[in-house]
């Protein structure tokens, strides 16, 4: 969003205005024009969750090395800047030049959470887009959906123009283009959807009318006119070699995966029976190493982030995995990044490869059981039994994890009370094991959410078990591991999974309790504070709708809702792995069986042999600033943190500061142990929404470095709003920077505050307030300047503008102009 004055009111009422303002390092702001073509990229939650999006950044990436393509975010609101956004008439807009939705072209959404839905209902209506398709014009964007939770589109059918089923890399560009052509060739609306729906992948939904089918009470979608019956997803074929993005945004906020995350892999070959994801991103397809290598390797440098990850379904099955993990720890342990896996099963971790994510820092060891027993692993196609946990525990408490993560379902098909009894007697086991090594409990957190028969897997016809019935699982779990004090067991709220259920398994009868939910207020139902259940029985009552009907059993014979949707998985493999697992019988994974044998997907082209694995050196990086020392210098910088920056807590000016200096190449003493991190010495942090002119750190370093060179590369390595403006080499009897300050001075513009004299009001507070006695004071063209004591020993500027001016949140009309330090006695 842009920031107008209006905006800056707004911002100043909100939780978390950084959310809102864009500016962050690699943000891509071309100048709109007419000539454009302009997509909104629209992500149906909070920011932080948004930003750690694969899908997202690689869109904007490859939109935006169009030259006549603009691809800008937008997030979902939270309720209190939606709250003030109604209030003051003003649209949602996006991020980088704060286009109001309405205006681009195409609004596309990521749909990853079924409830994110009401979200979208909500950045349509802000964004002053008509709600249902139907009722968009010719000057409206055209509004399309894309995602895992798009491969059951009928929910949404009635809000969204076209769904792009499958991988976009391919098919978003071309649609987009497709949309350019078409337009400037004068196509009207429904032309255009016509025309769009014989892109491979796209589904437009007002081409197909909802019937009911058989006993089935649900609804399933009926082709109209030629419309097709089914619709392929799309498939990236190149995966291996296709480009990843290395020039990603870096989040000026904190988000929930706040690193450089590289796609290894895309699918997973090993068929969990519960899995959704496996069909959505069928097949599996591995990175080439030297893809990967490099990607990771040169985003760091353009991002400077101190983490980085290979990211997968199923990471243990990358084929060249421990030779990549070797060759990029071999460049990362140099600059104390760490290397994290994602869902590494026990069989594959090796001595090697543990000691190569080692080197650094500890990450997070997490093992996904999902059932406490090996019977009824097999029921669900989980590969893994219980010596693997166990040898996998050893490795982990041997290599000096503490914290061990371990995920649970309940509700599982064919599921018993022994079975939950196991859940129960594994954690027992692994906390006793972590004793027995570590010399002391180990900690674990024991996550128990609720199974979700999902469509598109060999589940798909069962129903999920009763509501009470789950709470007593979670209770019973909960009550056996309690007297445990190193274990934490989280419980993933039964009614947001019930909901889910009923979202991911619906038909077009959802549409309009959706609307009428969300005109009661539904909003972020998927977080655990925000949803809430009576108000959305209250919706189906009033739309006639049992929501239990889209949790029970489903026959085998009926057509299902999303029966449409090819995900490249046959509906006859799934019956048949259904029959499997009812048996209690595994199924080999897609590494371990020839597609003659399984038969069940159209797609063997994926299943080719690879080329052989080689990574190739990148050129080094460029020099450190400085000349290396023997001794370490300190250094004292002062900087501003202003524009944008205002809106970032000091926790994130930390990040984006120690990550600017990374990024220009500046070499700063690391802290010592698990996670080391730079060693830097910051001021008294500013409150949120507080400028400040001149701020003030301190950091060592074994280099010895220019004034002049400094400045040149640290302000071209920082997002807007954050400028160094000195770097002094202190001589070692100076005072830490703590010792140093010795007053503070603010300042604020009196221009349209209503009064005409404050100077007697600032005596009077002065004199009668306990511990204000030192407040300096002085009005110039009616800007005040207060000259204050170090933070504790007086009161706070905000505190002092408060009592003079009656003013509730003064902060957003504050500045710290300067931080007065003592002159060094050299």
């Amino acid at each position: 969003m842009s920031e107008d004055p209006e905006l800056r009111k707004i911002l100043s009422r909100v939780e978390k205005p950084g959310r809102y303002v864009g500016g962050e390092w690699n943000e891509v702001r071309k100048r709109p024009s007419a000539r454009l073509m302009k997509v909104a990229l629209a992500f149906p939650d909070v920011y932080e969750i948004g930003m750690s999006y694969l899908g997202q950044k690689i869109l904007y990436s490859l939109l935006n090395r169009d030259r006549d393509v603009l691809a800008e975010r937008v997030f979902a609101p939270w309720p209190d800047l939606e709250r003030e956004l109604r209030a003051a008439g003003m649209p949602l807009t996006t991020l980088e030049n704060g286009i109001p939705l309405r205006e681009f072209d195409i609004v596309g959404f990521s749909l990853l959470y079924e409830l994110n839905d009401s979200n979208v209902l909500t950045m349509l209506d802000l964004g002053g887009i008509p709600l249902r398709a139907l009722e968009r014009g010719e000057g409206c964007p055209l509004v399309i959906a894309g995602g895992p939770a798009a491969f059951n589109p009928e929910p949404l059918a009635a809000f969204i123009d076209l769904f792009l089923l499958g991988d976009g890399e391919e098919a978003f560009p071309e649609i987009v283009r497709s949309v350019r052509a078409l337009k400037r060739a004068g196509c009207d609306r429904s032309s255009l959807l016509s025309e769009l729906s014989g892109i491979d992948g796209v589904y437009v939904p007002s081409h197909y009318h909802p019937v009911a089918h058989g006993a089935s009470p649900l609804v399933v979608p009926e082709p109209r006119g030629d419309a097709p019956s089914r619709i392929r997803k799309r498939v990236l074929r190149g995966f291996g070699r296709s480009p990843f993005p290395e020039k990603i945004v870096v989040p000026s906020l904190r988000v929930v995966f706040d690193r450089v995350a590289v796609e290894a892999a895309r699918g997973c070959p090993q068929n969990c029976r519960f899995c959704q994801a496996a069909s959505v991103y069928f097949p599996h397809r591995a990175k080439d190493p030297d893809v990967v290598h490099r990607t990771v390797v040169r985003s760091l440098r353009r991002t400077g982030y101190e983490d980085a990850s290979l990211s997968a379904l199923s990471i243990g099955d990358y084929p060249h995995l421990e030779g990549t993990v070797r060759c990029l720890m071999d460049e990362l342990a140099q600059d104390r990044i760490s290397l994290s896996l994602s869902s590494l099963r026990p069989g594959r971790l090796s001595r090697d490869l543990v000691e190569n994510i080692l080197r650094v820092r500890k990450t997070g060891f997490t093992l996904v059981p999902e059932a406490g027993t090996e019977r009824l692993r097999k029921v669900i196609n989980k590969k893994l039994d219980d010596r693997e946990i166990e040898d996998a525990l050893t490795f982990a408490f041997q290599g000096g994890w503490k914290l061990v993560k371990l995920y649970f379902m309940a509700g599982l098909p064919t599921e018993t009370d022994e079975d939950l009894a196991a859940v129960v007697s594994l954690v027992r086991k692994a906390l006793e094991l972590g004793r027995s090594i570590l010399g002391a409990p180990p900690r674990i957190h024991v996550s128990l959410s609720s199974f979700i028969p999902k469509p598109h897997t060999p589940f798909q016809w069962l129903g999920m078990e009763d509501e009470g019935r789950l709470l007593e699982k979670q209770d019973y779990v909960r009550a056996e591991l309690r007297r445990h004090r190193s274990v934490e067991v989280k419980r993933h709220p039964v009614a947001t999974s019930v909901l889910e259920a009923v979202f991911s398994r619906g038909d077009r009868r959802l549409g309009p309790v959706l609307a009428r939910a969300w005109s009661k207020g539904a909003r972020f139902d998927g977080w655990d504070d925000r949803l809430d259940p009576g108000l959305w029985r209250q919706a189906f009552d009033e739309e006639g709708v049992d929501f239990r009907d889209y949790l029970g059993a489903l026959g085998r014979e009926e057509r299902l809702p999303w029966d449409h949707i090819d995900s490249g998985l046959s509906k006859a493999h799934l019956s048949r792995e259904l029959d499997l697992a009812l048996r209690g019988e595994p199924s080999p994974s897609c590494l371990e069986r020839s597609c003659a044998e399984c038969g069940g997907c159209e797609l063997r082209f994926w299943k080719k042999p690879d080329r052989p694995a080689r990574i190739s050196a990148l050129p080094a990086p460029e020099p450190r600033l400085g000349k290396p020392s023997e001794e370490m210098s300190r250094y004292r910088a002062v900087y501003s943190k202003r524009r944008k920056s205002r809106y970032l807590s000091h926790i994130d000016l930390i990040h984006v500061l120690q990550r600017g200096f990374r990024r220009a190449g500046i070499e700063v003493r690391q802290t010592e142990g698990f996670h080391p991190k730079m060693d830097l010495s910051y001021g008294p942090a500013l409150p949120l929404g507080m400028e400040g002119l001149r701020e003030v750190l301190e950091f060592r370093s074994a280099r010895i470095m220019d004034e002049a060179d400094f400045l040149a590369r640290v302000n071209k390595a920082l997002p807007e709003g954050v400028r160094f403006a000195s770097l002094t080499r202190l001589d070692r009897s100076a005072p830490s920077l703590h010792d140093a300050m010795v007053k503070f001075i603010y300042s604020f513009d009196a221009e349209g505050l209503g009064r005409a004299d404050l100077k007697p009001l600032l005596e009077g507070y002065r004199d009668s307030t306990p511990g204000a006695g030192n407040l300096e004071f002085d009005v110039r063209r009616r800007r005040v300047y207060l000259r204050l004591d170090p933070p504790g020993r007086g009161p706070r500027p905000q505190d002092v503008v408060r009592a003079v001016l009656g003013i509730d949140d003064p902060v957003f009309l504050l500045r710290r102009d300067e931080i007065v330090l003592r002159a060094d006695p050299n």
